[in-house]
């Protein structure tokens, strides 16, 4: 996130003042990439309305969009994410946001009392500025006041899952996409959660309820396709990856991380795919670069191969692609110069952990072809 030394922003789209450190408008969920500065001092409180304090009955709600908004701020504050199986730092806030994404439109439930409107509204404000234990009964009194009220449901169970309550948080969270069962943003927040409690079944329901409201979300569909990925659900997998890097052919960064996980699920020829996009938009990648001549080496194309790693030693001279020549011209059988490559690599990145056995390596190469003369 980047951070904005200034007292605010203002929202160009309802006009809200927003915190400097605010993605997203707190009332609209518009982006505040674009945003002006709110003026300063007591300009400020006339030049905009701050509308995270306010006693607002009819806007506790929300729409999705400013919901989306919302969850987006609590991102800001929170270490890496948890598993059962690895105890560690509290869990991370960003799970609940989809970066970057507007999901469609649809108003939650807006059942909200004036006592569950204030303890939510303070509630609120302290879990955004990272005081879950103070935000958490405050939140629990909103929830209990107006349990029909979706994001206090919500919004409740994200401060128990910040607290590490797991169970009481996933109950929580599921209540909410019961009681505003077309939000993308729920549905979401849910499967994250169960995906990282171990559920999987449950997790792979939630999250293609959450496609099936928000297709056009990357966020969601990479989510979704790693967790088949991971569950061994190669088809469904390949398919949804794939899908994910079509939306955003010049992310090279996408690119590479789709292309790791489809060759994860088994898919080489759409991850060669996906390594030649980024080769091409990032030719000096070297780690696409080895990946994608691998990939050609195992289909049969090792020509291609050598001259994909050629190639980046020219534009780069990347230690590692030395590494990797030596290693396709090994296997395509080409040993003198494997043991060529090989030692170029050694002298250029002696000190790195593999280049002894590198180096062992080329002398075994060696005497092969010293037997061979």
């Amino acid at each position: 996130m980047q951070v904005v030394a200034v007292e605010g922003r203002i929202c160009p789209g309802c006009g809200t003042r927003a915190k400097a450190k605010w993605e997203f408008c707190p009332r609209c969920g518009e982006s505040l990439a674009n945003a002006a500065e709110a003026p300063r001092g007591a300009a400020a409180a006339a030049a905009a309305p701050d509308t995270m304090g306010a006693d607002d009955d009819d806007d506790a709600g929300g729409s999705w969009k400013g919901f989306a908004g919302a969850v987006a701020l609590l991102a800001v504050a929170i270490v890496a994410f948890v598993t059962l199986r690895h105890p560690g730092p509290p869990p991370d806030a960003g799970i609940f946001a989809v970066t970057n994404e507007t999901p469609p439109a649809t108003p939650p439930a807006r059942t909200a009392s004036k006592k569950g409107s204030e303890a939510f509204n303070r509630g609120l404000g302290l879990l955004t500025d990272g005081n879950v234990a103070a935000a958490l009964p405050l939140l629990a009194e909103a929830a209990q006041e107006d349990s029909q009220n979706a994001l206090y449901r919500h919004t409740y169970g994200r401060a128990l899952w910040l607290a590490n309550e797991r169970d009481a948080a996933l109950l929580e969270l599921a209540a909410a996409t019961s009681l505003s069962p077309d939000s993308p943003v729920y549905w979401t927040a849910l499967a994250r959660a169960q995906k990282d409690m171990g559920r999987n079944s449950d997790a792979l329901r939630s999250f293609e309820q959450a496609t099936s409201l928000f297709p056009d979300s990357v966020d969601i569909l990479k989510d979704y396709g790693t967790l088949l990925a991971r569950l061994d659900d190669r088809q469904r997998a390949a398919s949804i990856l794939k899908q994910v890097a079509d939306k955003r052919p010049a992310d090279a960064e996408l690119q590479q991380e789709m292309a790791s996980a489809l060759e994860t699920a088994g898919d080489g020829a759409n991850a060669a795919i996906l390594y030649r996009r980024v080769v091409d938009t990032v030719p000096d990648a070297a780690i696409a670069r080895s990946r994608l001549a691998d990939l050609l080496v195992k289909q049969n194309h090792p020509t291609e191969a050598v001259a994909v790693l050629k190639e980046g030693i020219d534009g780069s001279n990347d230690n590692l692609l030395y590494r990797s020549l030596g290693s396709v011209l090994e296997q395509t059988g080409s040993l003198a110069e494997a043991v060529e490559a090989y030692r170029q690599y050694v002298a250029r990145a002696g000190d790195s952990a593999d280049a002894k056995a590198i180096a062992q390596r080329a002398a075994a190469l060696e005497r092969q072809l010293a037997a061979r003369s």
